[in-house]
């Protein structure tokens, strides 16, 4: 009982520590809460939500207004519309709704679990990364994917530190299995998760075998250089030689790929990492100690790390260059419009802290989330600085006045009628699929919507019913919406409704017209 008279000093420290990250941590669960009320889907969640919905309707996940990728870029074509396998649309749900509690629950799971095995400090900074707010709120992938690999992560601790030979080799392979889900949710076979696995049991078993290797193995500077590097070479390769789909796009515009590099390093290595994550104020001290440690763990999480992040930054210069060129989008500005595809390095937030922890409790000199030593007023203003962001983003959400305009249409359309999307061509596809759920969600009204970008002729497709190749008829189109400053309608459409685009979406004024006298309005 004595004992438990006195509180010892760093007990107290150790306590308002834990009650100050507990305060974040709820803070930052309400947030995401918040953005759930607030936000609209993404516009690539529209795009998966298409997917769902004509799956369950039509019995095959495809894009039934046209692919995202058409032939004629500057226009939809409802013939060209692939069958996907997989997609993070296998995972959703098909209604708004179902993404939007999934999301949520995806992320408040995650949170919970971390908190649950005595990661307080990571769960606070998971709850508040206005990434994963912004993606929660939008219906993303990117908390998931982080979750996933969490537990690479956790496999990976446990082949290193496993004694029992055949079962570390069995954590080793067994990543194949969370790789499998995030390939799967990005889009390919699930049957790609298998190479990681291999890839990660040669990399063990080769460490147990050989003594040279596991030396080697075991230094975190050579490994990070050789993987970093190596998978940048890969990707660069496979692009030049015209082998790697949009990275194909690097012999194509080599230039312009070149300015998107630079731009893509800034945007997702500074802003999304270094200063969304607030690695900051460890990024010196965990450098320096990468040189002084010689541990498989450690070198196996910078290997990871150093891959994974090489082939984000790379892989976005490469969409940014062959989205641009898709489009015409005008160059640089482009990328201030897909900045966002910086939130790719989010998988990486869950390494890097543990990579930090466990340098740490080696007894080197690198400060943690849970000790941050010198580096805690440097973490608390690095917080400090992101805070206001996570608030924006679930504050403020995103906007979008299309759902508006698909109510409208929504209420009056007949089956069979069309409509024509007219915007810029930047993203116009995606946007053509923010109206889907509210005219045609299944497939089964006979309602098609048609993007034409607004420098192309469409009045004369429209009024003259000229046919151009890979475009879409327009022959049953009975409604036009045109997007701000994407033009005026023909004269003898009726104006149905019109509104204020919000500021972060362009603003502007957009309108919806039609040949129907009869219209109920919103």
């Amino acid at each position: 009982m004595e004992d438990d008279e006195f509180t010892p000093a760093l007990s107290q420290q150790e306590y308002s520590r834990q009650r100050r990250w507990k305060l974040l941590l709820i803070f930052g669960v309400c947030l995401n809460a918040l953005v759930i009320f607030t936000s609209d889907l993404g516009l690539d969640t529209h795009i998966h939500l298409t997917y769902a919905t004509v799956e369950a309707g039509q019995g095959e996940a495809a894009l039934d207004w046209g692919h995202t990728r058409p032939i004629d870029p500057l226009s939809s074509d409802p013939a060209y519309a692939p069958v996907k396998e997989d997609g993070w649309f296998d995972f959703i749900g098909d209604s708004p709704t179902d993404v939007r509690l999934l999301s949520f629950a995806i992320t408040l799971g995650f949170i919970g679990l971390l908190y649950k095995q005595e990661h307080l400090e990571l769960a606070a900074m998971v709850a508040l990364y206005p990434t994963f707010i912004f993606s929660t709120g939008r219906g993303y992938p990117e908390v998931f994917i982080a979750a996933m690999l969490y537990a690479v992560v956790i496999l990976i601790a446990h082949a290193c530190r496993t004694e029992d030979v055949n079962r570390a080799r069995l954590r080793a392979l067994s990543i194949a299995v969370p790789m499998a889900a995030i390939v799967a949710a990005k889009g390919m076979s699930m049957w790609w998760g298998l190479p990681f696995g291999l890839v990660a049991l040669v990399w063990f078993e080769g460490a147990r075998r050989s003594p040279s290797f596991a030396a080697w193995a075991s230094r975190p500077a050579g490994v990070a250089v050789v993987a970093g590097l190596g998978v940048a070479a890969l990707m660069l390769g496979l692009g030049l030689f015209g082998l790697g789909a949009t990275l194909s796009v690097i012999g194509d515009a080599p230039a312009r790929f070149t300015s998107a590099l630079l731009i893509s390093v800034f945007d997702v290595l500074v802003i999304y990492a270094l200063f969304g994550m607030v690695l900051w104020p460890f990024i010196g001290a965990a450098i320096k100690g990468l040189g002084a440690v010689s541990d498989l763990e450690v070198a196996s999480l910078v290997g990871l790390i150093a891959a994974f992040a090489a082939a984000i930054t790379v892989y976005v210069a490469a969409l940014w260059t062959y989205e641009s060129l898709l489009w015409g989008a005008e160059w640089p500005s482009v990328t201030w419009t897909m900045g966002n595809n910086g939130r790719y390095i989010s998988l990486l937030l869950i390494p890097t802290f543990i990579l930090l922890k466990r340098m740490n409790d080696l007894g080197l000199k690198v400060p943690c989330l849970e000790n941050p030593g010198t580096r805690y007023r440097a973490l608390m203003i690095g917080l400090a600085l992101v805070l206001p962001l996570s608030g924006l983003a679930a504050l403020h959400g995103q906007t979008m006045w299309s759902d508006e305009a698909g109510e409208v249409m929504a209420r009056n359309m007949e089956d069979g009628e069309d409509f024509l999307f007219v915007a810029e061509p930047t993203l116009g596809m995606h946007w053509l699929y923010t109206f889907h759920y509210d005219i045609d969600p299944f497939g089964n009204n006979n309602n098609t919507g048609h993007w034409r970008a607004d420098s192309t002729d469409w009045r004369d497709e429209l009024v003259n019913g000229t046919v151009i190749d890979n475009r879409g008829s327009l022959d049953d189109v009975e409604w036009l919406v045109i997007a701000p400053g994407a033009g005026e309608a023909p004269e003898g459409w009726g104006l149905a409704a019109q509104g204020e685009a919000d500021f972060l979406n362009g603003g502007g004024t957009w309108r919806v017209y039609t040949t129907n006298s009869e219209i109920i309005t919103f």
